[in-house]
């Protein structure tokens, strides 16, 4: 299964529209899209759907008419794997956050958080925690990027992506 994982999209407010190097990989037919919050806006997420199953949460910049869609956190089950997602807003700490992402989904095989608009790809006790950044708003990057999951009897792979600089 190939999901494609996003979050901090921030669709109006930091890009008027779906970039498009994101637009040519959400054309691509994932088999899934993973957001990790903050979309800002019903339209992006409708946008998405058009492209394959979402299954999002809400970030701390949605309006109020997406956090009463979208729960705060949810896991998935993909080809046996657990994935569990959350925005990651007040997660305590930084130095504790890593554990706390691991306390809250005890039985998943991989944490995708959003917030901090940085991507990241680390293991903490055994589970995966992976932050695909943000391809509308980077920071601590010079590229904006989006995360890739795949599934299989292989087992899991992940990546962070780079997109190509809107000009």
């Amino acid at each position: 299964m190939r999901i494609l994982v996003l979050s901090d999209t921030h669709i109006p407010t930091r890009s008027q529209q779906i970039p498009s190097s994101l637009r040519q990989l959400v054309e691509s037919q994932p088999d899934l899209i993973v957001h990790a919050g903050d979309l800002v806006s019903e339209e992006s997420l409708q946008q998405l759907q058009q492209y394959a199953t979402v299954r999002a949460v809400a970030g701390n910049m949605d309006p109020s008419d997406l956090r009463w869609q979208l729960p705060a956190e949810r896991t998935i089950t993909c080809d046996g794997y657990n994935i569990g997602v959350i925005h990651g807003d007040g997660l305590g700490p930084p130095d504790r956050r890593d554990a706390e992402l691991v306390r809250r989904f005890p039985e998943s095989d991989i944490v995708v958080v959003g917030h901090t608009h940085v991507s990241r790809l680390v293991v903490h006790d055994g589970t995966y925690l992976f932050n695909p950044g943000s391809a509308t708003d980077p920071r601590g990057s010079s590229m904006p990027t989006v995360g890739w999951i795949e599934t299989g009897p292989a087992g899991i792979q992940m990546a962070i992506h780079r997109l190509a600089a809107e000009s």
